[in-house]
């Protein structure tokens, strides 16, 4: 858990960065099982090669990473998800699978030649096994990562693997200079482990624009968040070492307006709810209407990082109108007894790993859900490549058929019915102070503007798509890019989408 966390600080978090490593650790325990299989000829020395492969795991896991970090920084190619996966988890995940078979022969032969496997023991050292494996799968991510973060996580865990060397050194009769040899071994793991640099600062002189500093950070079970500070001033929110959100005025008025887009269209919103908060300028655009706003969060680090952009959002957070969860947004649906007029999104790149889950049939419909009558949803689609920009509005357009098309291209609002577009409506919001002002700071304070960002309605997206398939929690196939037809990865043209704003005023 805590090698994917480092993982993805060198690489983005896409299902092929975490397949890769995944297939490095497997690779790693059983090239290592099968190196193993001639040492178990000789029962006798059994639990001294035990101990030996202990201590060289602990040694194996900072030594890789300092390895990894200083590869980074020379400029070898550790960017590719292989190079870095191999860095940083197969050489102990190779030691890690020649102790196996042999702690389960030094076990479960009591490591006397000629004596055959005790069935027995060997299921309760498969048992102990799994239920260790259960408990790091949990303790990495909602203990190690929060509290110690990944750098003092990966010294710390290493360090169990020190205290196993000690304990079958004590086991084994007759061995000589065992004092010392503890004395030896610490502080060559100590020299190790304190050397383990920060993962996350070791790629900044590459991953991040140079004069960047960073300002704020914190590792939580679900990202590590970072706020960095611009050579000129400019602050930027970071999540697991990818951009999310900064405060420069074109990413500022685009997030605004996924929150302003669907409140100004829909003739009066009284509640709203807003999946995602990255820096808060979404959310903060929706809390400026005269409606009550569910605003839900997977990372509590991520509602910490946007307090430091309370002057894009509106502060947000603090807003008596806004009530902040920390939940999957999915499962908070699934729940909920509300009814929303309003449903929109933070900015969420499709590509990244999980993130199908927020394009998919399922997710839409799940949101048709928990729609109220007339309900809007804003889902952003930005410009992307021709195959994955027509898979997930052909996905969009199966859930509602009422679509239309915003902003150069980039918003999709989706409803059931045929949208209506009121002037007297929009209007009407424009005597709130606080609407008026917000919506003149994204140039969007007459009902011409707003009719501007129009681009097409249903019929003419549907006749651009064509029929194909859609995108399903069962196939996120924007997660896996890589697989997508060659001839569909051109950057979108959307020269021919036009459509009659006219048809949609009443």
């Amino acid at each position: 858990v805590v090698w994917f966390r480092v993982l993805v600080y060198f690489v983005p978090a896409t299902t092929y960065a975490f397949s890769t490593m995944l297939a490095a650790v497997l690779v790693g325990l059983a090239a290592g099982s099968f190196a193993a299989t001639p040492l178990l000829a000789r029962s006798d020395r059994l639990l001294r090669r035990l101990a030996w492969l202990q201590f060289g795991t602990a040694l194996a896991v900072p030594l890789a990473a300092t390895a990894l970090a200083a590869a980074y920084r020379t400029g070898w190619h550790t960017t590719a998800d292989v190079h870095v996966s191999l860095f940083l988890a197969f050489p102990a995940a190779f030691l890690m699978g020649m102790s196996y078979p042999i702690g389960l022969h030094a076990w479960a032969g009591g490591g006397r030649s000629g004596v055959r496997l005790d069935a027995t023991k060997i299921g309760d050292l498969n048992s102990v096994n799994l239920l260790g494996g259960i408990i790091g799968a949990i303790a990495g991510g909602f203990l190690v990562l929060p509290v110690l973060g990944s750098r003092a996580g990966l010294a710390v865990l290493s360090a169990i693997y020190l205290v196993s060397f000690f304990l079958l050194l004590r086991e084994i009769k007759g061995a000589r200079w065992q004092r010392a040899l503890m004395v030896l071994a610490s502080a060559a793991f100590l020299l190790a482990a304190l050397d383990i640099p920060d993962m996350l600062e070791a790629v900044s002189g590459r991953r991040y624009p140079a004069g960047e500093r960073l300002f704020w950070r914190q590792e939580g079970a679900q990202t590590t968040a970072t706020v960095r500070i611009r050579p000129l001033g400019g602050r930027l929110l970071y999540l697991n070492g990818l951009p999310q959100a900064s405060d420069a005025p074109e990413m500022v008025r685009l997030h605004r307006l996924i929150g302003h887009l669907p409140m100004a269209l829909h003739p009066h919103p009284t509640r709203a709810i807003v999946i995602g908060l990255g820096g808060g300028a979404t959310p903060g655009a929706v809390s400026q209407h005269d409606a009550t706003v569910d605003l839900v969060e997977l990372s509590s680090s991520v509602v910490e990082g946007a307090a430091w952009f309370s002057h894009i959002n509106y502060d947000v957070i603090n807003r008596p109108n806004v009530r902040v969860r920390i939940d999957d947004g999915r499962n908070f649906l699934l729940s909920a007894s509300n009814r929303y007029d309003v449903v929109t999104a933070d900015l969420i790149q499709p590509e990244h790993a999980g993130a199908g889950n927020l394009y998919s049939r399922e997710y839409f419909s799940l949101v048709r859900g928990a729609l109220a009558p007339g309900g809007l949803l804003l889902q952003w689609i930005g410009h992307r490549s021709e195959v994955e920009y027509k898979l997930i509005l052909r996905t969009f357009l199966d859930v509602f058929p009422a679509t239309t098309l915003w902003a150069d291209g980039q918003l999709l609002v989706g409803a059931m019915e045929p949208l209506v577009i009121r002037r007297d409506a929009f209007e009407r919001k424009l005597q709130w102070p606080e609407t008026r002002q917000a919506l003149e700071a994204i140039d969007l304070d007459s009902f011409e503007r707003l009719l501007g960002l129009y681009v097409a309605g249903s019929e003419e997206l549907r006749t651009f798509v064509g029929a194909g398939e859609i995108l399903t929690d069962d196939r996120p196939l924007v997660e896996y890019f890589k697989s997508l037809p060659t001839d569909g990865r051109n950057a979108v043209d959307l020269s021919s989408l036009r459509g009659d704003v006219s048809r949609h005023l009443r």
